[in-house]
């Protein structure tokens, strides 16, 4: 729990945020877009795992493809930034976060990992919560903004993504994660009228094969790999 805690409430959210001051979020999600393979990393060894090279092959096309997709959206220049040292610590953070997460998961409900973490860290966020609060006015728009991100992203979402892991398995269920800027974007259609080009369109469907056909590749433990040389 304290690891989940580390990751996914302090570790992630900080660094992500401190780094968002500096660099735009097309820029971020560029050095982001590489999260689930690192979740992948993580889960497998704490899981003492050994995706096939398949496996590997099909994750490292599926996170070029979605970092090559945000290049191209960002002008297909990226220029390195020290902000870019905040994010790939976060992306790490929420790797650890995750795969603890999932993995805890397995041994008491998935509602109840997040909702502990967040409890357990109540005695250091409620504080910096009064320090912290702005002295300036603040939008309504930014309120709900806000509102939305603590009730959904760091709350209920987790209850479903917990309980994903623990059910399909880290290393597989991570890959998932890369479709996200493919959905985010879907619903951007309806909520903020833009539009879903062929490129967009094209690139999902190429990362939504390329995940498929990763749940398709084996995954060994290390416990089954000893047994078969012992056999």
């Amino acid at each position: 729990l304290a690891w989940v805690a580390l990751g996914v409430v302090f570790g992630f959210p900080i660094c992500t945020s401190l780094a968002m001051r500096h660099v735009q979020a097309v820029h971020a999600s560029v050095i982001v877009g590489v999260l689930p393979l690192a979740t992948a990393a993580v889960g497998a060894l704490l899981q003492g795992q050994r995706p096939s090279t398949g496996f590997w092959l099909c994750a490292l096309a599926g996170t070029t493809l979605v970092v090559g997709y945000a290049l191209l959206r960002s002008g297909g220049a990226l220029q390195l930034h020290p902000a870019d040292l905040l994010l790939l610590l976060g992306m790490l953070c929420a790797a650890v976060g995750y795969a603890h997460g999932g993995r805890l998961a397995q041994h008491m409900p998935a509602t109840h990992v997040i909702c502990w973490a967040l409890l357990l860290s109540l005695p250091v966020t409620l504080p910096l919560t009064l320090w912290t609060w702005p002295q300036q006015a603040v939008s309504a728009a930014a309120w709900g903004g806000f509102a939305y991100t603590a009730v959904f992203s760091m709350w209920l979402g987790f209850f479903a993504w917990y309980q994903g892991l623990a059910l399909g398995g880290t290393v597989r269920v991570s890959q998932l994660q890369l479709l996200q800027p493919f959905i985010s974007m879907l619903f951007a259609v309806p909520l903020l009228g833009e539009r879903l080009d062929a490129l967009t369109l094209g690139c999902g469907l190429a990362v939504i094969a390329l995940v498929y056909a990763g749940r398709k590749m084996p995954i060994h433990t290390v416990s089954t790999l000893a047994q078969g040389k012992n056999a």
